[in-house]
């Protein structure tokens, strides 16, 4: 009877662990990881994995906002110009002055407020996120030039070193902005597969009206999940000059593509009210791996571009064939 019971337990464990969902990515980014550390020199050494690591990091604060949008069934196409507003705003402050707590608040509150306009034209005046987010694309943009002149700012040994030490300090070896990056990824995926709060983002993004007419308060969530993208735009505005030491109008310029290709492939659907956080980072993961192993083997800067398009299409081609076949299924 126990060898029964302990033969059931470890037939689930192992039914638990084929249903695990971001399995498949994993063992990719561990195969493409081997391919290229054994035909290349410099995969494997620290120089190249912390510079891997660190690279990643921003985009993985980043996706989590598309990850958290995407499944409430919208889009946002403004996460990188948010970003790059957040950190030109923060240094054209900082360099005529003001104190650095205040220089923080008007960065991350300029992002609050560029995810208030996103969410209230969206869930209020019923408009397509598409072309709201891409008006706030250019908006922002916008003003990141008009602030900095068109001019990136250098911040080199003007930042005060608590700060600096988020972007380039270490522990342990282990790069802080990658530990910062993981615990909010951690946090993130955790609250979006326990929190009765966060569950409702994807009851919107999977049936809006069922949503209502459960009790949902549809707008609100679109106007805090628009909103709570912003910040962690912001937050990753402020990483970005943290690290580099400088803040620029043209950052993030394509990092909207990245991340959405990121939640993507990590399995989040683009019809909203499917995926997971922890999928969408694997999903940038793995095209961070990619793209250094395609400088590392010395493929042309436009082959990478060919071929981050073709894992994105095909990632996209997946997604509505396996939705596809699902809906045949429920309407046999």
């Amino acid at each position: 009877m126990q060898s029964e019971t302990n033969r059931i337990k470890q037939k689930r464990l192992f039914n638990s662990i084929l249903n695990f969902r971001e399995l498949n990515l994993i063992i990719i980014i561990i195969v493409i990881a081997a391919f290229l550390w054994i035909f290349t020199d410099s995969f494997s050494t620290s120089n190249n994995l912390r510079s891997v690591g660190v690279s990643f990091a921003i985009n993985c604060i980043v996706v989590i906002a598309m990850a958290l949008v995407i499944i409430s069934g919208g889009i946002d196409l403004s996460v990188g110009s948010v970003m790059a507003l957040s950190s030109c705003l923060f240094a054209v402050l900082y360099l005529d002055g003001n104190p650095f707590i205040l220089c923080v608040l008007a960065a991350i509150g300029a992002s609050f407020l560029c995810g208030l306009f996103n969410g209230f034209l969206i869930a209020k005046q019923k408009m397509p996120p598409f072309i709201v987010t891409l008006a706030m694309l250019g908006i922002a943009r916008g003003i990141c030039l008009i602030i900095t002149t068109g001019t990136p700012l250098s911040l080199v040994n003007k930042l005060p070193p608590a700060f600096k030490y988020l972007g380039g300090g270490s522990i342990e070896g282990i790069p802080v902005l990658l530990i910062i990056s993981a615990v909010l990824v951690v946090i993130a995926d955790t609250l979006f597969r326990k929190s009765p709060l966060l569950r409702q983002v994807y009851y919107t993004g999977s049936n809006q009206k069922a949503a209502e007419f459960s009790g949902i308060n549809v707008d609100k969530v679109k106007i805090v999940v628009y909103v709570f993208s912003a910040l962690l735009c912001g937050l990753a505005g402020l990483l970005f000059v943290s690290r580099y030491s400088f803040a620029s109008p043209v950052a993030g310029q394509g990092l909207e593509l990245t991340v959405i290709a990121g939640c993507v492939i990590g399995g989040i659907s683009m019809e909203g009210g499917e995926g997971t956080v922890l999928g969408a980072v694997l999903g940038v993961i793995l095209l961070s791996v990619i793209n250094n192993g395609l400088i590392l083997l010395d493929v042309s800067v436009y082959w990478q571009q060919f071929i981050s398009g073709i894992i994105l299409i095909s990632a996209v081609w997946l997604d509505y064939t396996r939705i596809s076949r699902r809906n045949k299924k429920l309407n046999a």
